[in-house]
């Protein structure tokens, strides 16, 4: 048997002056459906899931492109969301199932500036309300009204990069930024989250037309935070099993271009 979808993809934009406009996009998606391999009994098909997308902002350059700030609104509807879920009669291992409608909402903020020649200032963020729809069900119990897990209700992120050239054939830069992430949940049921949190990471180095050498540091405060856990009733304290962030990791690359 085969299966045709149809996903339209429909995108406007006015030109409100030569480097500022608006725009609007509407999008369908769609994720195929499938079998598991291992699941409790009636569980063993999973639907496809349908989903349409919205979005609307307004993009624009100053100051000859030495400043753009970009401002966008999004929507999402999701049909038959498909979720990884654990399998209550196996502990760790998960299974694919379709647990209602959900739908996200948010804002995104985004500006880049060059006050001088080599110097790069950027900043963006954004805000986020993921949530699953009334009468949405997961492994048997009501998820209306909670959030869908791993979606953080917010994000912010700004660092400046300043690059020069000693000579023609080399280019010396420096880069800082720093990522903060929102809450967010690990489950469908919202029992377990990981807080909010901040890396900062730098970087500088030389590079020329075919090689490069350059000293990094990522997680440079050493934060602790868990990107990742996965429910395990019954066996972990906590009933989850996670995986923490990377620690603080420094290093030196460089390589060669042909």
């Amino acid at each position: 048997m085969i299966l045709v979808n149809c996903t339209p993809q429909f995108a406007l934009m006015y030109h409100l002056w030569r480097d500022c406009g608006a725009y609007a996009t509407v999008a369908r998606g769609f994720k195929a459906g499938g079998f598991n391999a291992s699941s409790p009994a009636g569980t063993e098909r999973y639907a496809q899931e349908d989903s349409w997308n919205y979005e609307a902002g307004f993009k624009s350059s100053w100051c000859n492109d030495r400043l753009t700030a970009n401002l966008a609104a999004f929507y999402t509807h999701w049909d038959n969301l498909q979720l990884n879920v654990p399998n209550p009669s196996v502990p760790g291992q998960f299974y694919i199932a379709n647990v209602g409608a959900a739908a996200s909402k948010g804002v995104e903020f985004e500006l880049n500036a060059r006050p001088v020649e080599g110097w790069d200032v950027f900043a963006s963020a954004g805000w986020n309300e993921a949530k699953f729809l009334a009468g949405s069900t997961s492994s048997g119990a009501d998820v209306g009204g909670r959030r869908v897990p791993f979606t953080p209700d917010y994000t912010v992120s700004g660092g400046m990069q300043y690059a020069f050239a000693p000579c023609r054939e080399a280019t010396i830069y420096a880069r800082a930024e720093v990522v903060t992430t929102g809450r967010f949940f690990y489950d469908d049921q919202n029992s377990a989250s990981q807080n909010c949190y901040t890396l900062a990471n730098f970087r500088a180095g030389i590079r020329g037309n075919h090689w490069f050498v350059e000293g990094w540091v990522k997680n440079a405060f050493d934060t602790h935070y868990v990107p990742i856990a996965l429910a395990y009733p019954g066996l972990a304290p906590s009933g989850f099993i996670g995986e923490s962030g990377a620690p603080v990791t420094y290093g030196v690359t460089a390589g060669l271009r042909f």
